[in-house]
């Protein structure tokens, strides 16, 4: 089954030459529109409407952050995005700092509206994928207060929990601790839960309580890889990358419909065999060119392995790198660090990324891939994110 169709909520006055082409292009991709002309009567239509992005022009762009700031505490609508239509690129920082989670330029075109789009469906595909069930067979080691390491069967998992069989009932809201390894991942899934629901035949439901970031990227890519076949619709929710620029600290990837700032990614490297698993947040956005990732590297764990496989690149000149995105969800960028003078300048440059325009961004990180600690070959490997 595929996700659901886009729903576009456009506040822009009925006299502004935007609306009728703007609009025109959403239909023919499929969008579900509906217009109003000012953020007073969109308020009163959002119940009804339900939208995924609320689509404002930059001179109305007070009005844009209003609602948002008033429907996601009201509705908890935490996956509605704001699109700002600016009339030149020299406004998109302001728009960005405005709250906007995407940009288009105007004359809005085709490739704009489909780079949007194409995040939009790929964030809610992950959204619906969250909590779909994928079977599996495999062991797994449980403990509560009464036992310690008892065997059992892992049926099928999610994000969220999973089904277990061991060989006697477990009762319910037991708090238990439990451990598995999924094939070929980077960490084995280890963390707590509570027994959801419990059978007599000695089948459990666990509800996941607590899992360690090592073991949540890890899950989190299984599941990707391993979720059922998408359907034909989803297909066009694929979004490609080009990992170009790779630090310590953060990298910057090539896509015609990068994540909205503040997206919060599990992100899998790859080269030859060798492995790399950490967090990430985007912190660049850059409309239909490529974004700017933080590494979010909670564990030392995370840390060792990005710069183990830094040493690897540096020492295999030519191999191809692969990156995997996988969004999870939203940040504020303002609970992000914004410390600048980190030693690491790829990061820096990130940090300090909101006094530049595009074009003095991409001319520093030229500039930059001197150091081979932070550019990549030209044949990095392009990968589905």
């Amino acid at each position: 089954m595929g996700i659901k169709s886009i729903r576009a909520l456009v506040v822009v006055p009925d006299t502004a030459t935007a609306v009728e082409r703007l609009t025109g292009l959403l239909r023919g991709q499929g969008v579900e529109v509906t217009c109003v002309p000012n953020a007073a009567e969109a308020l009163a239509r959002i119940p009804e409407n339900a939208p995924d992005l609320i689509f404002s022009e930059m001179d109305h762009a007070g009005d844009a952050a209003w609602l948002l700031n008033t429907v996601r505490p009201a509705n908890g609508a935490a996956s509605l995005l704001s699109v700002l239509l600016l009339s030149d690129e020299s406004e998109r920082a302001a728009a960005l700092r405005l709250g906007a989670h995407f940009v288009l330029y105007q004359p809005v075109t085709l490739s704009q509206v489909q780079s949007v789009l194409l995040a939009t469906r790929s964030l809610m595909s992950r959204e619906r994928r969250r909590t779909t069930r994928v079977p599996i067979q495999i062991p797994v080691t449980l403990g509560w207060e009464d036992a310690e390491n008892v065997e059992g069967i892992l049926l099928d998992v999610s994000e969220s929990g999973m089904d277990v069989l061991i060989s006697k009932p477990v009762p319910n809201f037991t708090d238990l601790a439990f451990r598995f390894a999924l094939p070929h991942r980077l960490a084995p899934v280890e963390g707590r839960g509570v027994v959801a629901w419990s059978r007599s035949t000695g089948e459990s439901g666990v509800r996941f309580e607590t899992l360690s970031e090592d073991a949540h990227i890890a899950l989190n890519a299984w599941l990707d890889s391993s979720a059922p076949a998408v359907s034909e619709h989803d297909v066009t929710s694929v979004v490609l990358c080009k990992l170009t620029d790779l630090s310590l600290g953060a990298c910057y990837v090539e896509s015609e419909s990068p994540f909205p700032i503040g997206t919060r990614l599990d992100l899998i490297l790859q080269a030859r065999g060798t492995f790399a698993g950490a967090g990430g947040s985007v912190r660049v956005l850059h409309p239909a060119h490529g974004m700017g990732i933080e590494f979010l590297a909670e564990t030392e764990q995370q840390r060792a392995a990005v710069e183990g496989f830094l040493d690897f690149l540096v020492s295999q000149p030519g191999v191809a790198p692969e990156l995997r995105c996988i969004p999870r969800e939203f940040i504020p960028l303002m609970q992000l660090p914004q410390d600048k003078n980190t030693s690491d300048v790829l990061l820096d440059l990130m940090r300090g990324e909101a006094d530049l325009s595009q074009a003095d961004f991409l001319a520093k990180l030229k500039r930059q891939r001197g150091g081979s600690r932070t550019a990549l070959d030209e044949s990095a490997a392009t990968a589905n994110a």
